[in-house]
């Protein structure tokens, strides 16, 4: 495979380039420097190319350097008027949001490296906080990760799959909310800029990418320096402790944006996705179990409790259908305000209190053949 030709623009955001220079992946080579106000390459001596000469020069993609919104645009203004295509643009959004992506664990190496034939949890942050693994029993292993989606817990069941990591596996856990089916993490800026799109980089799939802000420019980001930042702070799993107490006031909250939206394209995609997931659970032996995970209620005003039903009755539209065991433990701990950090996440004690509930309800059913 031909290496990928790179030009920094901006010679003297030394911390930038430094960056880029040392996590730069082995398929990529900064052939030279570019700058509009400089007309050498002040730091190196290494190759410059004014401004106005880049439109002859052959390369893949010109990055830009500067931590400022403002600044970036301009420079991206500037070499498209020197005949620069905004595809070979790419930001260094990697490293504009104080390392967001060191942070994140490479979701695959993980499952790879710890997988030891457990029953198998798929979900995102309500099931990662909210269920206490280790006291689970029989024990699981946490697919699950902050923001994952439906379609990426899908993906990452498919890849377990075709490596026959699932030999043993008997049960899954599906842990959703009501939204499920009208959410895509993939068309979200906020998952790139928290680096949550970046714990998936070990599937090499990135779905709907094109249709967030952005979207392309991380992409491009996690090919040019995804394998040596995951390399080099190698971010580990831990259990997750949240002593914090929801101090909102009773019937004030409003819930986000997508429980009062519909999202007709992505409900779609997502019910086929469902539908193919619990499929393909089956032919490899596993049972899958769908649970709705506890919200604090008494939280919510009137307008939010009204769109929390209408998201329910959607839901419950769809997944009546499956032939699924469903386990709704959305209104459980509904005015235990002890429990919850904040209007939807279980505190510590509260992930105590539901994975003693999920093993009293759900896997002692699991234990007497009724699953």
């Amino acid at each position: 495979m031909a290496v990928k030709q790179i030009i920094l623009y901006g010679v003297r955001h030394v911390e930038l380039r430094r960056d880029i220079e040392f996590f730069l992946d082995d398929g990529y080579e900064i052939i030279g420097y570019s700058d509009t106000w400089y007309t050498s390459d002040v730091l190196d001596g290494k190759r410059f190319i004014p401004l106005e000469q880049l439109r002859a020069v052959e390369f893949d993609y010109i990055i830009p350097l500067s931590f400022k919104e403002a600044v970036l645009a301009d420079m991206e203004s500037g070499l498209e008027k020197q005949g620069v295509s905004p595809e070979k643009i790419v930001r260094p959004t990697m490293f504009l949001h104080q390392g967001a992506e060191k942070m994140q664990v490479d979701l695959v190496r993980d499952l790879e490296a710890q997988y030891r034939g457990e029953n198998l949890i798929f979900g995102l942050s309500y099931s990662l906080r909210g269920i206490l693994k280790k006291k689970l029993r029989p024990a699981f292993y946490d697919c699950s990760w902050h923001g994952l989606d439906l379609y990426y817990n899908y993906r990452i069941f498919q890849h377990m799959r075709n490596r026959r990591m699932l030999s043993t596996a008997e049960a899954a856990l599906l842990v959703f909310h009501y939204y499920c089916f009208d959410y895509d993490m993939s068309k979200t800026a906020y998952h790139y800029r928290t680096g949550q799109m970046f714990a998936l980089r070990g599937l090499n799939d990135w779905h709907n990418y094109r249709q967030a802000p952005e979207g392309a420019d991380y992409v491009a980001n996690y090919q040019m320096f995804g394998r040596k930042i995951s390399d080099f702070y190698h971010f580990q799993r831990y259990e997750h402790q949240n002593r914090g107490i929801y101090r909102g006031e009773d019937g004030k909250a409003d819930l986000d944006g997508l429980w009062l939206r519909q999202y007709p394209e992505t409900k779609t995609e997502n019910i086929a996705v469902y539908g193919a997931f619990c499929q393909e659970l089956r032919a490899e032996g596993i049972v899958p179990v769908l649970i709705v995970p506890p919200y604090y209620l008494s939280g919510l005003n009137q307008a939010s409790l009204d769109a929390f039903e209408k998201k329910k009755e959607s839901f419950y539209a769809v997944v009546e259908k499956s032939d699924i065991q469903i386990f709704d433990f959305s209104d459980v701990f509904a005015d235990r305000r002890e429990l919850f950090a904040d209007l939807t996440h279980l505190n510590s004690d509260g992930a105590e209190e539901f994975t003693r509930i999920l093993n009293e309800v759900v896997l002692e059913g699991a234990r007497r053949g009724s699953l």
